[in-house]
């Protein structure tokens, strides 16, 4: 966190900080510093890559062994490891498998271990047979061990990002960071950092980048100094990372912002550059090594038809086992209801569709069967449900509702309508008619996909967002969707369910 610090304002309107008045930022301890270190980080990874694929070929050796008869005798050559481990850390090096994890997002992170592994067992059955030709492999040991070293990786590469997740949030080993660029465009991007829940960076405040053809408007953050006074700021408060806004009316400084690049390189501080084009999620691009400029290209439609075409898939296969599950619940939940309060056993909840008219799903319901009439007679529990759509310590809920809500079962109803097509599983929030209102012109944009039963909001914050926070998640996923993201999300739920994290 910044410390009290003298602030001044100039002619232009631009805070400073007072050069008497500053005090230094308190710098990481050394165990912390140690901690972030990007060498280290790299290491653990690789550390954990080769563990996980030493591994899952050791469980699938024993499972040929104890459950296709197989001898261990004819298994593998020796020293087999000392071939396929620095091999399989080549490939995961030269995919950018060891950049470092701060960068990469964990959807991209999943999509890139399935490619890694599953080019890897490719290429190592091309490379059994030119190396090991006089030697049989089994096509059991070579599932097996796809299958375990794909779930290993993916778990050992994922439990480091968590590691690394909680440290940040805790406050450790984050890197002091300072954003530079205009200030109107600055606490965007720091606002993106907070929607994914990214805390990598301990964000001390902004280098102001003069426009004088621009009002600057009043800012969260606090304002450190010009963008030319960065050096000044970085030795002051033990900065190790700008990241540069650089916007379309700044082209002309490109000479000076290469020098900046070039200056932090000396000074070992790692430096970044924004851009809205390159963060637009709607391109792909690649560097024109002739121009020095990129090439912009749209995702390929092939591509997102494959995955929409598994996300279908999907949901059918999660809908028909959801909906079975539901059905063996049924009795055993409305009879724990009855004993409570006498009432249905479902409610029926309202939000609208894609086509903007209003449908219905079902839950188990969790609430006295006058719920809504004790709601209309209560101004101060109105309005607080009014204001946040959700009561924190609602009167209404049964002991068997809070059980069923704390673990999401009163949910599973929704499978019903996953089953029907209504629902998607990973998807935007539900809303209802009145909800809508709040999404203003980015009511289009919501209505454009599909609710879902879970979100990228519910496992980023779950019931502890606010309502403007929901709304942004909302976006963000809807911008930035993929297979994969909703493979990470769905994960994150049931991670979410088992830990009742945020539920209430």
């Amino acid at each position: 966190m910044v410390t009290s610090k003298v602030v001044i304002r100039d002619a232009e309107g631009l805070a400073a900080v007072d050069p008497a008045g500053a005090t230094r930022l308190p710098l990481a301890s050394g165990w912390s510093r140690r901690l972030g270190n990007a060498t280290l980080i790299k290491l653990l990874f690789l550390l954990a890559d080769l563990i996980a694929v030493a591994l899952s070929h050791g469980l699938a050796g024993w499972i040929a062994v104890r459950y296709f008869g197989l001898s261990p005798a004819v298994l593998d050559p020796a020293n087999y490891a000392l071939f396929y481990l620095p091999f399989f850390a080549a490939i995961q090096y030269l995919c950018g498998g060891y950049k470092s994890p701060g960068l990469k997002r964990p959807e991209r992170e999943l999509e890139m271990d399935f490619k890694v592994v599953s080019f890897f067992f490719l290429a190592l059955v091309c490379a059994n047979f030119v190396f090991f030709k006089p030697i049989g492999f089994s096509r059991y040991v070579l599932v097996s061990w796809y299958v375990l070293g794909l779930s290993l990786v993916v778990l050992l590469r994922f439990s480091l990002r968590g590691f690394y997740a909680g440290m940040w949030r805790r406050g450790i080993a984050r890197e002091i960071t300072v954003l530079a660029g205009p200030l109107c465009l600055l606490e965007a991007l720091q606002q993106k950092l907070l929607v994914q829940r990214h805390f990598r960076h301990e964000v001390v405040g902004a280098l102001a980048s003069p426009q004088p053809a621009l009002v600057f408007p009043e800012t969260q953050l606090p304002v450190l100094g010009r963008l030319e006074d960065w050096e000044t700021v970085a030795e002051r408060y033990g900065v190790r990372r700008i990241i540069l806004h650089v916007s379309a009316v700044e082209h002309g400084r490109s000479g000076a912002f290469l020098a900046m690049a070039r200056r932090c390189q000396e000074k070992g501080i790692g430096i970044e550059v924004y851009s809205d084009m390159l963060a637009s999620p709607e391109f792909h691009y690649e560097r024109n090594e002739f121009f020095g400029s990129y090439s912009f290209s749209s995702a390929g439609g092939w591509s997102r038809a494959a995955q929409f075409a598994l996300k279908r898939a999907l949901d059918f296969l999660l809908g028909l086992v959801g909906s079975l599950v539901t059905l063996v619940l049924l009795p055993v939940i409305a009879l724990l209801q009855r004993r409570e309060d006498r009432g249905p056993v479902f409610y029926a909840s309202e939000f609208v569709g894609t086509d903007g008219r209003p449908y219905y799903y079902r839950k188990f319901r969790t609430m006295v069967s006058d719920a809504d009439a004790v709601l209309r007679n209560d101004p101060q529990l109105k309005e607080e449900f009014d204001r946040k759509c959700k009561l924190e310590n609602d009167p209404r809920v049964l002991r068997v509702g809070r059980f069923l809500r704390k673990y999401s079962i009163d949910e599973f109803p929704q499978f019903f309508s996953l089953l029907s097509g209504k629902l998607t599983f990973v998807g935007p929030r539900t809303v209802r008619q009145q909800e809508s209102q709040r999404y203003g012109e980015l009511l289009p944009r919501l209505l454009s996909v599909k609710p879902g039963m879970t979100g990228y909001w519910q496992v980023m914050g779950r019931q502890t967002t606010s309502y403007e926070e929901r709304i942004q998640m909302d976006m963000f996923y809807i911008e930035h969707w993929s297979i994969w993201l909703d493979l990470v999300i769905m994960g994150k739920t049931v991670w979410k369910v088992i830990s009742a994290d945020g539920a209430y």
